[in-house]
C-alpha cells in the first residue's frame, strides 16, 4: 500500500511541475496529505477459499470493536477499512450473513493486518454434505463446550434450560414418575402416556430434549431420554447448531419451525462436525470453531421456535408468547426477547485461557442463565392499586392490576400458567357478602370435595389465564382446562397485555347494624400459579419444594377505613330514601 502511495505522489509532482508557479503550494499539500490519508486504513479483498472468486456483500470490521463502522465488500470483493494511525496486528474479521437460500454459505474468518496493508481474507465454504450419523456433543467439560466457554456454561447451569430434560413436573404429567416412583400421587390425575395412544409422544422432548435424537425429534419419548446430550436439556448446541428459523412459527420447534444442520467436516482426518456453529457474532475467529454469522440469533424469532405453538391437528393455541411480543410496546421500540432475557454483561470479560479468544466488550457478552420475570428481570411484574368507597348500603371496591412487563402478557408461557386477583372485604373482622362484580373462575380450585384453603374460585376477583377446552386423546366429553395437545378451542384469554391495566369493580353489602367508627378492611391479593391448582393438589406438588415454587403471592395489600356519620347517612338514605 505504501508503494502505491509513493507512485501516486510522484504522478502528482510530475503533473504539477508542468504547471505555472502559483500551483506549487497545492502540489505541496497533495504530496504530504494523500499518503497520510491512504495509510490510515487496511484494504483488501474477501474471496472464496475454494474458488478464489470474490465474496460480495461480506461484512468487514475490526474484531470485538463494535464502535467502528462495518464496511461491505463491493462487486470485486474489495474493502477499505479505516483504522487508527500506526495500528498493528489489527484483527480484521469478515463474514457473509448466513442464508438458507444462498447457493454457498461461509464460515467467519479473522486475519491480522497492520495499518497500510493490503490483504486477502479467504472464507471457507460450509460443506454441503451432511453428517447423517452425528450426535450433538455435550456442554459439560472436559469434552464439551464448557471447556472453553466457561463463563457461558456456568451461567447456563443456573438456567431452566439446563433442567428442561429432567423437569420432574413435566415427567409427572407425561409418564407419572417424576417426583416419585410412579406409585404415589405423582401418578394420579392426568398422565399423558396412560391416556393417549402408545405411538404418541406429547411433543415434550422436541423442546425439552432436542439433542436426544435430532434425526427424529417427533419420535422421542420424553421419559426415554437417556443420552448425555439429551439429558442436558436445552444446551449449547441445541441453539448454536440451528441454521434456520422459518416463518412457520406455530409449528413445534424441530417439527416445522427450525432445523439443525450438521455439515460433514474433517480436521487432520478426524470428523469435526461439532465445530460448525451458528450465532449472532460476525467476527468469530477461534481456531477450534467453524462459526457462521446468523442474524436471526439477534431476533425474537429465535425464541419463538419453542415459545409459540399450536395443536397441530386442531389449531388450538398452546403458547402465544411470541405473538404477544409482536404486538407489544417492546417490539415497537425494537426490543427483542434477548434484550431482557439475555441481558448484556456488566463488565468486559476475562481473556480466555486459549489465546485466540478476544477480550470482548460487555455489550458482546450476554447472560446465558436466561433470567425470567421472577429470576432477575422484574421482582414485581405487576402493580396493584385498590380504592375503597362506601356508597349507600354498599362498599364499592375498584382495583387496577397493571402489567409492568412491556414485552408480553402477564402471565405468559405454557397454557397451564395462571394468576388471579382475590378481593375480600370485612367489617370489624366479619366477612361481607359480595353482591356485584366479577368472581375468580372455577379453575382456581382443586378437585377435592368441599372448599380448602387456596380454593379461590367463586370469591370476588378476576382470573388471568389462557384456558383451553377439548377431549382427552380426542375421545369422551369436552373438558376444560386441558393441555394444548388435547385442545380443540380456546375458551377464554384473560391475561393482561404488556404494559396495560386490568380494571376490576366489586360491590359488597354493608349490614344495617354498621356504626360510626366500625372498621372496613379490604384485602386484595394477586396470586400466580405455574400450573392449575387441580394438577398441583392431585400430584402432591403443594407439599414439595422445587427449584421454583408452584405458587407465588405477587401482591398482598390490606387497606382499612373507619365508617363516618356521613357514610351512615348515605346508607340510611340508600335504604329508606328521604
Amino acid at each position: 500500500m505504501a508503494s502505491n502511495a509513493r507512485v501516486e505522489s510522484a504522478r502528482c509532482r510530475a503533473r504539477l511541475n508542468a504547471q505555472p508557479g502559483p500551483r506549487l503550494l497545492l502540489a505541496f499539500w497533495l504530496v504530504t496529505m494523500v499518503p497520510a490519508a491512504l495509510a490510515q486504513q487496511i484494504t483488501g479483498r474477501v474471496i472464496d477459499a475454494d474458488s478464489g472468486q470474490p465474496v460480495v456483500g461480506a461484512r468487514v470490521h475490526e474484531q470485538a470493536r463494535p464502535a467502528l463502522d462495518v464496511v461491505i465488500t463491493d462487486a470485486q470483493g474489495q474493502f477499505a477499512l479505516p483504522v487508527s494511525a500506526g495500528a498493528t496486528n489489527v484483527p480484521v474479521a469478515a463474514a457473509l450473513p448466513y442464508s438458507v437460500d444462498a447457493p454457498v454459505n461461509y464460515e467467519t474468518e479473522v486475519d491480522l493486518a497492520d495499518e497500510g496493508d493490503d490483504i486477502v481474507i479467504s472464507l471457507r465454504p460450509i460443506p454441503d454434505q451432511e453428517n447423517v450419523d452425528y450426535q450433538p456433543i455435550v456442554g459439560a467439560p472436559p469434552e464439551g463446550c464448557g471447556s472453553c466457554h466457561t463463563e457461558q456454561y456456568a451461567q447456563w447451569q443456573e438456567s431452566n434450560h439446563s433442567r428442561a430434560a429432567v423437569n420432574v413436573r413435566v415427567r409427572d404429567l407425561y409418564s407419572g414418575d417424576g417426583t416419585g416412583d410412579g406409585t404415589g400421587p405423582e401418578a394420579d390425575g392426568y398422565v399423558f402416556t396412560e391416556l393417549h395412544d402408545a405411538e404418541d409422544t406429547g411433543f415434550c422432548a422436541t423442546c425439552h430434549s432436542p439433542n436426544e435424537n435430532p434425526a427424529d425429534p417427533g419420535g422421542v419419548k420424553f421419559n426415554e431420554t437417556s443420552t448425555a446430550a439429551g439429558l442436558e436439556g436445552v444446551t449449547c448446541t441445541s441453539c448454536h447448531q440451528l441454521h434456520v428459523i422459518n416463518d412457520d412459527i406455530e409449528s413445534i420447534h424441530l417439527l416445522g419451525t427450525s432445523e439443525f444442520r450438521f455439515p460433514l467436516s474433517f480436521r487432520g482426518g478426524n470428523e469435526v462436525t461439532h465445530e460448525h456453529v451458528w450465532g449472532p457474532l460476525d467476527d468469530v475467529g477461534f481456531g477450534q470453531m467453524r462459526a457462521a454469522y446468523a442474524p436471526f440469533f439477534k431476533t425474537s424469532k429465535m425464541c419463538a421456535q419453542c415459545h409459540e405453538y399450536e395443536n397441530p391437528e386442531t389449531g388450538a393455541p398452546g403458547q402465544d408468547t411470541y405473538s404477544e411480543w409482536l404486538g407489544s410496546p417492546a417490539a415497537a421500540a425494537g426490543v427483542q426477547c434477548q434484550t431482557c432475557h439475555m441481558p448484556e454483561a456488566d463488565a468486559p470479560g476475562p481473556i480466555a485461557a486459549i489465546g485466540a479468544a478476544p477480550q470482548r466488550p460487555a455489550e458482546q457478552r450476554h447472560d446465558h442463565s436466561f433470567p425470567g420475570v421472577y429470576s432477575g428481570v422484574l421482582g414485581d411484574p405487576v402493580e396493584l392499586e385498590v380504592e375503597i368507597e362506601p356508597t349507600g348500603a354498599r362498599v364499592e371496591i375498584v382495583t387496577r392490576v397493571h402489567n409492568r412487563v412491556t414485552g408480553h402478557d402477564w402471565p405468559t408461557g405454557v397454557d397451564v400458567r395462571n394468576a388471579m386477583l382475590v378481593v375480600e372485604v370485612s367489617l370489624n373482622g366479619e366477612a361481607l357478602v359480595q353482591v356485584a362484580g366479577d368472581q375468580v373462575p372455577g379453575w382456581a380450585n382443586d378437585a377435592e370435595p368441599g372448599v380448602q384453603p387456596g380454593d379461590f374460585g367463586g370469591l370476588a376477583g378476576r382470573g388471568y389465564a389462557h384456558v383451553l377446552e377439548g377431549r382427552i386423546n380426542g375421545e369422551g366429553p369436552v373438558v376444560s382446562p386441558v393441555n394444548f395437545i388435547d385442545a380443540d378451542a380456546l375458551v377464554s384469554h384473560s391475561t393482561i397485555p404488556p404494559g396495560q391495566t386490568d380494571l376490576g369493580r366489586f360491590s359488597f353489602e354493608l349490614p344495617p347494624t354498621a356504626l360510626p367508627g366500625d372498621e372496613l378492611a379490604v384485602r386484595a391479593r394477586v396470586v400466580y400459579r405455574r400450573v392449575w391448582r387441580e394438577i398441583a393438589v392431585t400430584k402432591g406438588w403443594t407439599e414439595q419444594d422445587f427449584d421454583e415454587p408452584w405458587e407465588r403471592v405477587v401482591e398482598d395489600q390490606t387497606i382499612t377505613r373507619s365508617l363516618t356519620e356521613g357514610d351512615l347517612d348515605r346508607i340510611f338514605f340508600d335504604r329508606f330514601g328521604s
